[in-house]
């Protein structure tokens, strides 16, 4: 069984990804430390090939939960349509409040030239 050297690497990405994945796991929870425990007694090979699934399942799930993360937050960022007559409420309204803080602010300097009593 003669593989080719970036199938070596690739295999122990893999198993270095899974068995930091069984560590993490292992201390975190102590049923999970019990079976990790028990599968250190296997061959080598069964164990790296273990960790290599453990790694492809690991990598796969940390992509899509940066893929859905990206999504959420490239869908939150993007502006929502607004229809013609919102936009021409929204104007009015921002017209409005302009006007009413313009006379307020004559207001204001009117109090402030007007003599003191």
């Amino acid at each position: 069984m003669d593989r080719n050297p970036l199938e070596l690497l690739q295999q122990a990405y893999y198993a270095g990804i899974g068995a930091v994945t069984a560590a993490v796991e292992s201390l975190q929870d102590e049923g999970k430390r019990q079976e990790n425990l028990a599968q250190l007694r296997l061959d080598l090979r069964q164990l790296a090939s273990l960790w290599a699934e453990k790694g492809r399942v690991t990598e796969a799930e940390a992509r899509r939960l940066i893929e859905s993360f990206v999504t959420q937050q490239t869908a939150a960022s993007t502006p929502q349509p607004t229809s013609s007559a919102q936009a021409k409420a929204i104007e009015a309204d921002i017209k409005l409040l302009i006007e009413t803080l313009r006379a307020i602010r004559h207001d204001l300097q009117q109090e402030q030239n007007s003599p003191a009593p």
